[in-house]
This record gives C-alpha cells, structure tokens and sequence, in this order.
C-alpha cells in the first residue's frame, strides 16, 4: 500500500472510528466512511497488547497487505480503519483477506442504509 493510500491524521482516524460504519469479524474490526480525499485510504492502528514492536509491525504489514488485495475492487472513495483483533495474530494471510473481504462489504452495506 502506497504513502497515497494510507490515512495519517489522528483526527481522520477518529472521525472515521465515531462515524464511519462498523463490522466485526473475528479476525478484525473495520470501520469504514465516505472518502474526503481522492483515493481511498486505510489505517491499521496495532496496540501495544500485541506484544513487540516486531510483532506489531508483522501484523500491520499483513493487514494492510490484505486491504491492499481488496482495495482495488470498491467502488467509490472510502477511509478505512482495520483494528486487529488477537485472532489476527495466528491467522494466515487467506483468513486475513476473507476478514477484511467480509468487513468491507458489510461497511459498505451499512454505509448505503
């Protein structure tokens, strides 16, 4: 995932988190809203509870890989933030892209209600 495609700002993550549409997997939490910039972008914040920076950057890498495959299909511009849930952890990179697969189409369902 590119630097264009990364959302940075605190407060965009925030606003994204209170307002965007929320889906649950077991693997991760996704929130996603209506674009404010031309391309969508997407945010994996990984808390300390994971354990090492390593193994934190690991997950993140992964996650965000798995956003990247999915990116490419959606329509339309969408500020995404994956949370990783501890199953995250042991799931190989097939269970990471259906989670997130299935997180942004339930995001966007609930976007266009």
């Amino acid at each position: 995932m590119n630097r264009r495609n990364r959302l940075r700002r605190a407060r965009d993550i925030f606003r994204v988190r209170t307002r965007g549409a929320k889906s649950v997997t077991p693997s991760l939490v996704l929130f996603a809203a209506t674009g404010e910039g031309e391309a969508t972008r997407a945010a994996v914040p990984v808390s300390k509870r994971f354990g090492s920076a390593v193994r934190r950057n690991r997950l993140r890498r992964r996650v965000r890989e798995s956003l990247r495959r999915e990116l490419a299909g959606l329509p339309g511009v969408l500020d995404i933030v994956a949370l990783p849930r501890k199953r995250a952890v042991d799931a190989d990179s097939e269970e990471l892209t259906a989670a997130v697969r299935r997180g942004l189409r339930q995001s966007q369902a609930r976007l266009v209600e």
